[in-house]
């Protein structure tokens, strides 16, 4: 089934518009899109409701800055496939505050425009800082975004809790690509050891500094952030597994910062009002396959010569399942019995695994080169 996608580019004000060479370019190589390339601004409204009825969604309307912005696509249409933009001919934004508004808007990929030799490069990106494509061919760029599109639209999982869709953008990426969890009214009483959440603690500093290097988050990704460049800490209590719940500072982790979860039926629940990190559908799934892990910790870094998985895979995605065991049997010798792994994902991130705190000790971070160019 062919996607349907809708493009809308060029400048709306309130003269009528104009159009842009450069979105016709774009249009051509898209035949069957639905194309708006300049026009009034009081019209985009009524474009924007239409996103009901499309699989993609191009939105690169320049709009005058002395008019409010309209472009929440996702507000519309959350399942949609939303590409943004930005022109940066003058060079104005680093490339964290590129990541920052695509962010904003929910975006699955993002094209940032500047100037090369009087051409237009294009450089389109992720969420999570990986470069899909870079240069000035506008056919070899438009193949590669709906390749990417469709793989992203192709990863394994179900629906959410309606309510998720509002945490935050980047809590909004993340969910589209986990299952859904189930609320148990089991209490469940749990306790960690010290050693562990001072290893928490203390990998969340590290891990700020590594990626960002500096100890203000704040500068990349605001508070729907916190959690993620920070790890995902879990650990194996009798029959549960404790995850650290959402939007927590890891540098202040407490034991009242995890959430019970377990599997059930394929299907995840969490006890209590408190969700757990979107990780937990791929964590729950891995202790079961590892019966000799008890702690986990997953970040937005990258571990020092440890091996990497084979596709580049946003967080939540159970396909992370597979390629963090199809590892396993490759670097370690189809050995699911070890106490410890060290496994550096893909244009993602990475996540350690232990049999005891110890085997956390001594683990070499480093931030990833964002932004990071894929093959």
């Amino acid at each position: 089934m062919k996607n349907k996608i809708l493009l809308i580019g060029g400048t709306w004000d309130l003269n009528g518009g104009r159009e842009s060479n450069l979105v016709n370019k774009f249009a051509k190589e898209l035949k069957e899109a639905s194309i708006y390339n300049g026009g009034n601004y009081n019209d985009l409204n009524k474009i924007l409701e239409s996103c009901v009825d499309y699989d993609i969604v191009i939105w690169w309307a320049n709009v005058p800055n002395d008019l409010p912005k309209i472009r929440n696509v996702k507000e519309i249409n959350y399942k949609t496939m939303l590409v943004s933009s930005k022109n940066n001919v003058d060079n104005k934004y680093n490339f964290f505050e590129l990541l920052q508004r695509a962010f904003a808007v929910k975006a699955n990929l993002s094209v940032e425009f500047t100037k090369k030799d009087n051409l237009y490069n294009m450089m389109m990106f992720d969420p999570l800082g990986n470069v899909w494509y870079e240069g000035v061919d506008v056919r070899d760029c438009v193949k590669v975004m709906l390749e990417r599109l469709d793989f992203l639209k192709s990863i394994t999982r179900d629906s959410t809790v309606a309510d998720e869709e509002n945490l935050g953008a980047l809590a909004w990426f993340f969910n589209m690509f986990k299952e859904e969890m189930y609320e148990d009214s089991i209490n469940v009483s749990i306790k960690a050891s010290k050693e562990f959440l001072n290893v928490v603690r203390e990998y969340a500093f590290k891990l700020a500094e590594a990626t960002f290097n500096t100890k203000d988050v704040k500068r990349f990704l605001g508070n729907a952030s916190f959690r993620c460049p920070k790890g995902f800490p879990s650990f194996r209590y009798g029959n549960y597994i404790c995850v650290s719940k959402r939007n927590v500072n890891k540098e202040y982790i407490t034991i009242d910062d995890f959430v019970p979860v377990y599997l059930k039926d394929n299907k995840v629940y969490y006890c209590g009002k408190n969700k757990p990190s979107v990780d937990t559908p791929i964590q729950v799934r891995l202790y079961e396959k590892l019966p000799n892990i008890n702690y986990m910790i997953h970040s937005h870094c990258y571990i020092k010569n440890a091996p990497f998985t084979n596709l580049s895979l946003p967080c939540g995605a159970l396909e992370e399942v597979k390629e963090i065991l199809d590892l396993i049997k490759k670097y370690y010798y189809n050995d699911y019995n070890r106490d410890s792994y060290v496994i550096n994902l893909k244009g993602h991130g990475s996540i350690v695994m232990g049999k005891d705190v110890e085997c956390f000790y001594n683990i070499e971070m480093v931030g990833r080169n964002l932004p990071e160019k894929m093959d």
